[in-house]
């Protein structure tokens, strides 16, 4: 069986729809948005629909959202880390843990970074792509890898997310649903520049703050 994902407790509508349709969650945890009353929820969501809780950090930006790239001292992002997944595991007993937005795009190409996310989970796993410097530095040390594709973004050549400032970036509902099942056929998707490239995963991931996610959600069960 495929493991289906999704980020949530970040406010989007349609959540309360979403936690039956998935096996996994990464819950935001105050970096880019989130409070006790939201992890406190998510924390009963996941109880009620027996779904793995994970912790879904970020750069401390709630401004932006966490999708801004801040230069940060290691001691002081990996503390602020910690904090975060503490505030989570004050609710629950935690899974693994997925950084968030740019944290998540910047650490993927980053080893310095990537090692800071890693001393600050602990024996947590994490999930990320199977390429990138995050998977490396896990690995390096031991930690457990869940790998991570995406059914609603496309990707770059090289195995990144294209920017959401692009256009195309955030694949229609027909188009997730088609991406879902090339995923599940031949863990594989095709690249903005048409090029096919492999896409090992354990889990595949949605998005609850895009529009229509519910329905995308629903096709990619469909077609998968």
């Amino acid at each position: 069986m495929i493991d289906l994902s999704a980020d949530l407790g970040e406010g989007a509508s349609g959540e309360d729809e979403i936690w039956p349709l998935i096996d996994s969650a990464n819950v935001a945890c105050g970096g880019h948005v989130g409070d006790e009353h939201s992890m406190r929820d998510a924390a009963a969501r996941a109880r009620e629909h027996d779904v793995r809780l994970g912790a879904h950090p970020s750069y401390p930006d709630r401004e932006n959202f966490g999708r801004v790239s801040l230069s940060m001292p290691p001691d002081a992002l990996r503390a602020s880390l910690i904090t975060q997944v503490d505030a989570l595991r004050a609710f629950a007993t935690l899974h693994h843990v997925k950084p968030h937005g740019a944290l998540y795009n910047d650490a993927h190409k980053d080893r310095a970074l990537a090692e800071v996310i890693v001393d600050a989970i602990g024996d947590l796993a994490i999930v990320c792509s199977d390429t990138s410097q995050m998977a490396a530095a896990a690995r390096a040390r031991g930690v457990r890898v869940i790998r991570e594709a995406f059914a609603d973004r496309r990707y770059e050549p090289d195995g990144s997310l294209m920017s959401r400032k692009l256009p195309g970036s955030l694949l229609t509902v027909d188009e997730a649903a088609a991406q879902a099942r090339l995923l599940a056929r031949e863990a594989a998707v095709i690249a903005r520049d048409g090029s096919r490239i492999p896409i090992p995963f354990d889990t595949i991931c949605i998005h609850a703050d895009m529009d229509h996610a519910v329905a995308r959600l629903r096709a990619i069960r469909a077609a998968i």
